[in-house]
């Protein structure tokens, strides 16, 4: 396999089969690794729900482009700042895999030994699950910040990932 064409985002790569007797060349297969990112235009609400309460197979269902309904209670999370949500896909020999991020700061404190999901409302009203039942569950990274001597807010910086093969799935709470 050798690459064909380069792009920003797109690579082509070829394969080609030598057959010595006939002195031909046969092509065989293309592959295309595609990069797309979705970044929600602004947060409005962050909330987040323990995993063990969801529905079974989110991925799929963001797959099938069915909403999933959020049916427990949605922990409301108070933010500061702006907070930042986005998904990069990736397809790479027919394999595609989400990866969703979130960051925002807040004053809260979360439960962090339980593996948690978080329900994102974007200011056009539409809401978002990062997380689902099954493994991978997301991973959130704590930054605690003391704010500078010029105003800025002293609180919690949280970062939270999350890969699977859909990942930042529309929701119904």
């Amino acid at each position: 396999i050798f690459p064909i064409s380069r792009g920003k985002n797109v690579m082509r790569y070829a394969r080609y089969t030598c057959y010595a007797f006939l002195n031909t060349f046969t092509y065989t297969h293309i592959y295309y690794m595609r990069t797309t990112k979705q970044i929600l235009p602004g947060v409005k609400e962050i909330g987040w729900v323990r995993c063990e309460h969801l529905v079974n197979d989110i991925a799929l269902r963001g797959i099938a482009m069915m909403p999933v309904p959020v049916l427990t209670e949605i922990h409301n999370v108070p933010f500061f700042d702006e907070p930042t949500c986005e998904c990069v896909t990736e397809n790479d020999g027919g394999n595609r895999t989400d990866t969703a991020k979130l960051k925002f700061a807040s004053e809260d404190l979360l439960p962090l030994k339980e593996h948690l999901a978080f329900v994102v409302t974007a200011i056009d009203g539409n809401s978002y699950i990062i997380g689902a039942r099954e493994t991978p569950f997301p991973v959130v990274k704590l930054t605690i910040s003391f704010g500078d001597a010029d105003g800025d807010g002293a609180g919690f910086i949280y970062e939270i990932t999350h890969k699977a093969i859909k990942s930042l799935v529309p929701c119904d709470k």
